[in-house]
């Protein structure tokens, strides 16, 4: 919870960081559940129990489990019949009611076929009429894995390495070495991943000197359970199989592929060897999961990694001859790097490295042009589909470097570089500049020339921008800039039922009644706001509204998965980057909130989304200055334009005249301000009293 200093109780209930809560806790009875934490595992069933105290019949009441949330629950009882409308969808069939002693107030809920994604917090609720109580049950999943196995690889530089693997544990387990003393051994490094079922699969290294150790033991450890596997192998008879001779030889140059072409990575055993019986991996960095396993003439699918599932295929002509090529169709920016071409036989591994670059040219660029109201004149160079990260350059007609601001590069969901720079020009002498973009790996580059002498400088920059193409042998019909404006468009499915929108969905005030609306999933039922129409998964966008003078309001984007029923924490973490004004401040919100330090209060707003490079940035275009950046962020799902519109704080609403509080998108023709656009506000203080007792580090 925030403290903002100088404000009294009664001030901070009024405050738009908190929301409306109606629901009172019951003196009249509690809510008890077991003492203990209940363990079960994966693949098991689990019964969770709870009463009332004193004990008393529940069977009018609502009964309610849920994890974090009571709008989405686990199961959800109500006059004798399950509300499946409301129940978590991993949940459904998956649990069992049990009522037989709901006349003295205990109920209990089974859950059949645990996985690792049920571990966690569990809330019991009972509901009577307005009053309310309820409980916290934490249940613990777990699971042993497999037996570790051990792989060891030949003698390198004098010494053996080992490695550790196993898979199918809940929770993340602990991994330890020891040698025949049953003495604790160094582990060089660990490695724990989760797989799509939630179970983890654990790889641990160990360097031994091959003379020294005789054998050494491998422990995988369930810190829930208190269980263990483990495994032993003696070092000097596995140094006797024959692969401990072997080598394997991979290329001993890197491999240069361009993006959308095929990869071939082959790899072989020196001297030949019957490879049939072997299993061969290609990895990134670890043994799992990897890019591709061969074991038994097979390939084994469930190891390997998602992106390059459908995508790989196996070459093994000469596999008698240890002889083995593995195919990657399509290559991406994201599949460069080292590889590692395993050969295991028996236990025993040897491995050689393959360096796979991956390079991608990107488009012919495209240069703008913009007169600035100084008289100056700044041209912006674009282009995309690049790999790896280009160098970009200015140059004059000579040929000479020419001083430009830092060009901005961002990675797209494939990984290649959209590059973005620009050049103020103040010496209309400069005839002619050229942009140019390079690959450092292929050595080849693509340039764009505009000339200033050529374009007459008319009035409208759309003809100066075909103007600049025309030499840059392209032609745009297209007046789009480089960042999108947006006319955004209110949602009335989404709009809280006190929030009135007006001018054709482009403004919302604030109401002093709770409208008849529709119920959906959509829309806000505590958060008054409302959310724009439009959707963002890509590209630079910005839009600009006008904001009245009432005294709380935020501005921003959301993600389109949010929470929308209930107490909502508004927060980065939890989807929401906003800023905006609360009473005579403004912040804003992170975790915890920025106060911001403006020297002119906005009236009208710009909000610029630059959805790939991860920012978001507010301005105040009252006086063209910035407000705030939110940090570098990866986005993730469709984002929405946020808007969120509080009650003023007066203390008498019936008689105080409210202050004149709207958001409205720009462009918008004047409005009427109008008495049935006043806004009250009723707070119950008792909620904002439980708010600022439970403490915490969000706003809400």
């Amino acid at each position: 919870m925030v403290d903002f200093p100088g404000f009294s109780l009664s001030g901070a209930a009024a405050s738009f960081f908190f929301i409306l809560l109606t629901m009172r806790s019951s003196d009249d009875f509690k809510v008890i559940g077991p003492a203990s934490p209940i363990l079960a595992r994966v693949g098991e069933d689990a019964l969770l129990t709870c009463q009332l105290f004193p004990k008393r019949t529940a069977q009018h009441m609502e009964v309610r489990w849920y994890r974090s949330e009571p709008s989405t629950s686990v199961f959800a009882y109500r006059d004798g019949a399950e509300l499946a409308d409301v129940q978590m969808e991993e949940y459904r069939g998956r649990v069992e009611w049990i009522e037989d002693n709901i006349a003295e107030g205990s109920v209990a809920l089974k859950i059949y076929n645990i996985q690792p994604s049920d571990n966690g917090q569990y809330w019991c609720r009972f509901q009577e009429e307005s009053h309310c109580g309820e409980t916290s049950l934490q249940l613990k999943v777990a699971r042993l894995g497999s037996a570790p196995d051990i792989h060891m690889e030949g003698r390198v530089e004098g010494r053996v390495q080992l490695v550790c693997t196993a898979a199918g544990w809940y929770p993340e387990p602990q991994v330890y070495w020891e040698d025949s003393e049953g003495d604790k051994l160094l582990t060089v490094s660990e490695h724990h991943i989760q797989d799509e079922d939630g179970l983890f699969h654990v790889e641990a290294i160990l360097l031994v000197p091959d003379a020294s150790v005789g054998a050494v033991s491998c422990f995988i450890h369930n810190t829930v359970l208190q269980e263990e596997k483990g495994a032993g192998i003696s070092i000097p008879e596995k140094l006797q199989t024959a692969l401990a001779s072997l080598q394997v030889i991979g290329p001993s140059q890197p491999i240069l592929v361009g993006v959308g072409e095929d990869i071939e990575l082959t790899c072989y055993l020196s001297p030949k060897a019957n490879a049939q019986s072997m299993e061969v991996r290609w990895v990134h960095n670890h043994r799992y999961p990897a890019v591709y396993v061969y074991v038994d003439e097979n390939r084994v699918a469930e190891e390997q990694m998602g992106e390059y599932r459908g995508r790989t295929a196996l070459v093994r002509d000469a596999v008698d001859e240890g002889r083995l090529t593995l195919q990657i169709h399509d290559a991406k920016a994201t599949d460069a790097g080292l590889y590692r071409c395993l050969f295991e036989d028996d236990g025993v591994y040897q491995e050689t490295s393959l360096d796979l670059k991956v390079a991608g040219l990107g488009s012919p660029p495209v240069i703008t042009m913009e007169r600035l109201e100084n008289g100056e004149i700044q041209l912006m160079c674009t282009s995309h589909g690049w790999f790896p990260q280009p160098h970009v350059q200015w140059r004059d007609v000579e040929g000479e470097a020419m001083p430009s601001f830092p060009g901005a590069l961002t990675q797209g969901s494939h990984g290649l570089f959209h590059v973005e720079t620009s050049l103020l020009v103040r010496k209309h002498s400069t005839v002619k500049v050229t942009c140019s973009i390079s690959n450092p790996l292929l050595g080849q580059e693509k340039t764009a020339t505009f000339s200033l002498s050529e374009c007459k400088m008319p009035s409208s920059w759309k003809m100066l921008l075909i103007c600049g193409l025309l030499l840059a042998g392209a032609v745009v019909l297209s007046g789009k800039r480089s960042c999108g404006k947006v006319n955004v468009t209110l949602d009335p499915n989404t709009a809280h039922p006190e929030l009135i929108l007006s001018e054709g969905n482009k403004c919302v005030t604030h109401g002093h009644s709770w409208q008849n609306l529709p119920e959906g999933p959509q829309r806000f039922d505590c958060l008054p706001c409302v959310l724009g129409q439009e959707a963002f998964t890509s590209g630079r966008w910005h839009w600009e509204v006008e904001v009245g003078d009432g005294t709380g309001w935020l501005l921003g984007v959301v993600r389109d998965d949010v929470k929308r029923k209930g107490i909502i924490s508004l927060s980065p973490e939890n989807g929401f980057w906003t800023m905006g004004l609360y009473g005579n401040e403004y912040w804003a919100i992170t975790s915890p909130p920025t106060l911001l330090s403006l020297k002119r209060a906005p009236r009208q707003v710009r909000i610029s989304l630059d959805y790939a490079a991860g920012y978001l940035s507010f301005y105040n275009m009252t006086n063209k200055c910035p407000i705030y950046t939110f940090p570098k962020t990866l986005f993730s799902g469709p984002l929405h334009p946020l808007f969120i519109l509080w009650s003023p704080n007066a203390s008498s609403p019936d008689i105080l005249p409210a202050p004149r509080g709207y958001i409205a998108i720009l462009p918008r023709k004047p409005q009427p301000w109008t008495p049935e656009t006043k806004k009250t506000l009723q707070v119950p203080e008792l909620f904002f009293i439980r708010q600022l007792l439970k403490g915490g580090s969000h706003i809400h």
